[in-house]
This record gives C-alpha cells, sequence and structure tokens, in this order.
C-alpha cells in the first residue's frame, strides 16, 4: 500500500468513525422472520469482477440464508478497509496483501474467504512486443501505480530492474506505442485496447513467489457479534460465484447493467470468460484450489515476503489476518 494511500485510509477512518457509530446491528434489526441486513462493500463500480455477489442477490441465495445484502459500491476513494473496520459496512472485498498491511497497523479487520484464488492485476503488452515473463520487463518502461506490492517484489526478490511512470486510466498512450507496457487487470483492459483493433495481450502478475489472494473479510466486532451472519454470507457469496461462473450469468449482469450503461454484454462475456481461463475464483484443481479457499500455508508465505521486502510494519500471524472457520469444506 502507498503512503498516499494510507493517508487516505486513515483520514476515511477518522471521518467514518463518527458516521458510523449508533447503528443497528443486523441482529438488532431483524425480527421474527425479517431478513438480516448486511452491508457489503465492494472496491469499485459495480461490474462483472464483482458478479458472484450481484448473482447470489438476483437469485435469492442471500434471502434464502435470511439475509437481506446491500451491495454498496465503491470507486476511487471507496475506503472499504476504514468502511468496515469502523462499522460503516458489515463487510468488504480487496486484495489480500491490504488487509495484512492493515492488520499489522493495528486496523480491526479479518479474511473471512477467498474472493478469488489470485489477483487479476497483469501486465499489458502489444503482441508484436511479447512479455512472456516478468524477467522481460527488464529495463522497460512501465505505467504502473506506484507504491504497488508487486513492484517491489519483483525489484527485490526478482532483481528487475525497469523505470516506473504514474498509471493513469487513459489507455490512448498504450493505444499509440506499440512499445508502451503498462498494469492492467486481464479482466479488463485488454477487452477494450482490442475494441481499438490493438493486437495485445496480459501477462497475470502472480506467480509461484507472489500470489495474493483478493478476499472478502469483516471487521473484528461484527465477526466476533455475528459469526452466524457471516457464515450465511460466505455461504451465499460462493454459491452466487460458481452459479455466476459456470451457469448463466444472465440474472447478475441484468443488475450491473442496471447500473451501469456502459456494461455491455460483450464486455461481461469477455470479463467472465478471463476469470475462467485464468482460473481467479474457481481456482486451479490441480494446486489443490476452489472457490473459497484461504490456506494456511500460502498466507504464511505472503505475510514473510511482506516483511522480507519491509512493506510490513511488524511481523503478524496468520490468525491474526485470517479465520478459516467460514471456508466450505472440500467437496
Amino acid at each position: 500500500m502507498s503512503a498516499y494511500l494510507l493517508r487516505l485510509f486513515f483520514a476515511g477512518l477518522a471521518l467514518i468513525a463518527t458516521s458510523g457509530c449508533g447503528q443497528k446491528t443486523p441482529a438488532a434489526a431483524a425480527s421474527g422472520a425479517a431478513l438480516v441486513k448486511v452491508r457489503f462493500q465492494t472496491d469499485w463500480f459495480p461490474q462483472p469482477e464483482h458478479g458472484g455477489y450481484y448473482q447470489a442477490l438476483a437469485k435469492g441465495y442471500y434471502a434464502a440464508e435470511g439475509l437481506d445484502v446491500a451491495i454498496l459500491p465503491g470507486g476511487p476513494n471507496a475506503q472499504v478497509m476504514s468502511s468496515v473496520a469502523v462499522g460503516r459496512a458489515d463487510l468488504g472485498m480487496t486484495n489480500g496483501d491490504d488487509v495484512i498491511v492493515a492488520v499489522a497497523r493495528g486496523v480491526p479487520i479479518k479474511m473471512v474467504a477467498a474472493e478469488m484464488q489470485r489477483d487479476a492485476q497483469g501486465i499489458l503488452f502489444h503482441a508484436e512486443h511479447p512479455i512472456r515473463s516478468l524477467q522481460d520487463l527488464q529495463g522497460k518502461t512501465i505505467m504502473a501505480g506506484a507504491g504497488s506490492t508487486w513492484i517491489e517484489v519483483v525489484r527485490q526478490k526478482l532483481g528487475v530492474k525497469f523505470n516506473l511512470i504514474p498509471l493513469v486510466g487513459d489507455l490512448a498512450r498504450f493505444v499509440n506505442n506499440p512499445e508502451f507496457v503498462q498494469q492492467c487487470f486481464v479482466t479488463n483492459e485488454p477487452y477494450f485496447v482490442g475494441q481499438r483493433g490493438v493486437s495485445v495481450g496480459a501477462l497475470l502478475i502472480a506467480n509461484e513467489t507472489y500470489e495474493p489472494y483478493r478476499v472478502m473479510f469483516a471487521g473484528q466486532t461484527f465477526l466476533t457479534q455475528h459469526p452466524d451472519v457471516v457464515a450465511k454470507f460466505v455461504r451465499a457469496s460462493l454459491r452466487g460465484w460458481v452459479d455466476y461462473l459456470t451457469g448463466d450469468p444472465a440474472p447478475a449482469n441484468k443488475l450491473l447493467a442496471a447500473k451501469r450503461s456502459d456494461l455491455t454484454p460483450e464486455f461481461m462475456a469477455y470479463s467472465i470468460k478471463a476469470m475462467n481461463d485464468y482460473q481467479l475464483v474457481l481456482g486451479n484443481a490441480a494446486k489443490g484450489e476452489r472457490v473459497g479457499l484461504l490456506t494456511a500455508a500460502r498466507l504464511t508465505k505472503q505475510i514473510a515476503l511482506l516483511q522480507e521486502i519491509g512493506v510490513l510494519d511488524k511481523p503478524v500471524a496468520v490468525n491474526e489476518v485470517a479465520t478459516f472457520e467460514f471456508i466450505p469444506a472440500q467437496p
């Protein structure tokens, strides 16, 4: 997490602390057969990368568990972790790295399940100048998010040196320069560049050295007071993800399109295919992965790596950053 993002985080924490107090808990709001209200904060505007949650909402999987889930859209200043930490939201989603770093700095949150077995961040390149491994970045200039953990991993662990320019949302520089390389999400930018007639490729940043989860997480207070609600939310969300990626995604896509007119059927189909092709959510069965799975071994390795490259302020234990009690048993 960059210093800038950290400043935003703690500023948001102070701001939210006053507005999040005094709200009724989901348990207190429920009476009789009433559904328990749950607020789930996403990291970005509604998109197919949130499709499993919208599928669970559209097909009634949350309601079947007795939950009334409100999916709170994110954006550039979503401040997901601070919202969850102070109770403005009950659960949230983000990169697993960020949860580990936040816990090391005293933020009271904990992972409860994996949303993705590996993060969707990648390297976008022109097909005529392929990037086959992260070592191929040696000596190149790349547009990427300053302070991103993967940059320090590549530089310190892999010994790859490259120049960095700030990441912006405009794809014009990439489109107009065949040798341009930039950070992307493999579920997103390759599609839009391809729509402009450019032949592109994308390399997933996740590798044997650095393979962060994307996770669902809860605030410590909410987790302690409402473990049954967390269990139901995780169960319904994972059911939604499996259905979204292996069944008919139309129910979720209809909800997504209603919230964002720029989400075309073609783009949503592309994103779903990318999530399956890269085994992001359902995982690689040959490696023992499955939907929702978090393992102590991977988290231990991740914590050690973050500490080695100087990202963590202090050591943390796996049981401080994650709980495994909500992970579904091997089918």
